[in-house]
């Protein structure tokens, strides 16, 4: 029996230990049966201030764990890699049209609990010049690396001459593409996300335009016609805690493709057979109450209900007084799927609204399927379940590039001033891991990567540098001899920053 470990979004885990579990590799074992049952705990962790206790093979571990300023060419490897700061560019390229950066860190701003930096204010500021007899109009794109689920707190702030804009916002994909670490395949055949671990990540992403390109090209639409089984007015004996129900049937899958939203279990067998299994909520259990069953190509008939007293579905431990209303509908994919988005950011948007509108939610998710779920000519082998909820919660928390579009207007031989006001996380190790740079911040920033402006000058500066120390970087600052401004060369790619707070 081949098991396929899934995880109960009802947990309070946060979304990247969610990532690091679930996209661990089981071992595969041989047989004629898939098999996934839900999990609610799956993990034991210990949430203290600043801390969390995870199991330890669930963290990354890898690359240069000193600290203390041990120096080396391209910073540390992080567990957690916050993405770099990247430079502006132009929707098309102009050779009259150069600019001069600066880059601020402002250290100043402190961790809920007072008592130390956590993150940084970052001020990234251009004079665009215009060396031609005209005036230009351009599109100036700025990308920044974040989440759905951060979006909010992470988009920076753009100004032009001082004044603040609405630029339009556009998505990139969920890490571009699918590809082996290192060029190396799984064992199975199957291949990696494409890592974002290190700035190096970023390079391959973006380094080739295409990314870029899908970014702004228009998502595409879930218009098929699908059958969905909504199942309502649950029913089971309160004195089993942990009662389900199973819906059963046989399909050809070659003509009838699954999906399941509010599912918590499931079995594949032989020749189509077909279990999916919910924990019967009520007004004692927390349980999602949207339990939707998609139908995509030719209907199920002849399915069968079964109440069992927990979530094995096995012979033996049938439960009778185990019923649901199931109605039965037919709607297009894609108006489904805007009622599973929003159920699903009621149940599980921790207290936050969708910073988008739900039609580019629902066009990253409408993306993430055709790319890598069961409408995909090649699925990947932990989408191949066709369970909701994994490409939700991916589409939400993981890391991809977002870009922020406006149009600025630029005189004739004079300079046109453009900010980006952000809070930048930073990369750091998780507490409790066993690494011994626990406290120390990561900061990245690229100097030519993604953009095709020419720089005619790079500067970077630190403000409010009381409440840190510097433990390694290739900037230049030197916080002994009050040196918080440098200049940069725009020909190296890459520039890092690692600190640590001090307490006062």
């Amino acid at each position: 029996m081949k098991e396929k470990k899934i995880f109960d979004a009802i947990t309070d885990i946060r979304d990247e230990y969610i990532e690091e579990a679930r996209t661990a590799r089981f071992q595969r074992k041989t047989a004629g049966w898939k098999k996934w049952t839900a999990i609610v705990a799956c993990a034991v962790m210990f949430m203290g201030i600043g801390g969390t206790l995870l199991l330890q093979d669930l963290l990354p571990f890898g690359g240069n764990t000193g600290s203390g300023g041990a120096g080396h060419d391209e910073g540390s490897v992080f567990m957690s890699y916050a993405g770099p700061v990247f430079p502006l560019t132009l929707s098309q390229e102009d050779d009259t049209i150069t600019a001069i950066r600066n880059i601020s860190y402002d250290f100043s701003l402190p961790n809920e609990d007072s008592l130390h930096i956590w993150g940084a204010s970052v001020k990234d500021s251009y004079i665009l010049n215009n060396y031609s007899s005209e005036e230009k109009t351009i599109k100036a794109i700025y990308p920044f690396a974040g989440s759905f689920d951060a979006l909010k707190k992470l988009t920076p702030i753009i100004t032009v001459n001082g004044q603040e804009l609405s630029p339009t916002l556009y998505a990139g994909g969920y890490s571009g593409k699918f590809t082996g670490i290192h060029g190396v395949d799984d064992p199975d055949g199957s291949s990696n996300i494409l890592q974002l671990d290190s700035w190096e990540g970023y390079k391959t992403l973006l380094q080739d335009g295409t990314y870029q390109s899908q970014a702004f090209a228009p998502y595409p639409v879930l218009s098929q016609q699908v059958t969905v089984y909504t199942f309502t007015d649950f029913k089971a004996p309160m004195e089993y805690e942990a009662a389900t129900q199973a819906i059963s049937f046989t399909i050809d899958p070659d003509k009838t493709t699954i999906l399941t939203y509010g599912f918590e279990g499931g079995e594949f067998g032989a020749e189509g057979f077909r279990r999916y299994s919910y924990f019967v909520p009520n007004e004692n259990r927390s349980r999602n109450q949207l339990k939707l069953l998609v139908v995509i190509g030719d209907d199920i008939v002849d399915y069968a209900l079964q109440g069992y007293k927990n979530g094995a579905c096995e012979r033996g431990n049938e439960l009778e007084g185990v019923s649901a209303t199931v109605i039965r509908k037919e709607e297009t994919l894609s108006r489904v799927m805007m009622e599973i988005i929003d159920n699903f950011f009621e149940q599980y948007g921790d207290g936050n609204s969708l910073a988008v509108s739900q039609e580019m939610f629902l066009g990253a998710v409408t993306e993430f399927i055709y790319q890598y779920g069961l409408l995909s000519e090649s699925v990947r082998d932990r989408y191949q379940y066709g369970i909701l909820e994994d490409i939700l919660l991916e589409t939400k928390s993981l890391q991809r590039v977002f870009y922020l579009e406006f149009q600025v207007m630029v005189p004739p031989h004079e300079n046109v001033f453009i900010t980006a006001d952000m809070h930048k996380e930073p990369s750091f190790d998780f507490a409790c891991s066993g690494s011994d740079r626990i406290g120390i911040q990561g900061y990245d920033m690229v100097t030519r990567l993604g953009s095709n402006l020419q720089f005619d000058g790079l500067t970077a500066e630190l403000t409010s540098t009381d409440n840190i120390e510097i433990l390694d970087q290739n900037y230049g600052f030197d916080l002994s001899q009050a040196i918080t401004k440098v200049e940069l060369d725009p020909m190296i790619e890459h520039y890092y920053l690692e600190i640590r707070p001090v307490e006062q």
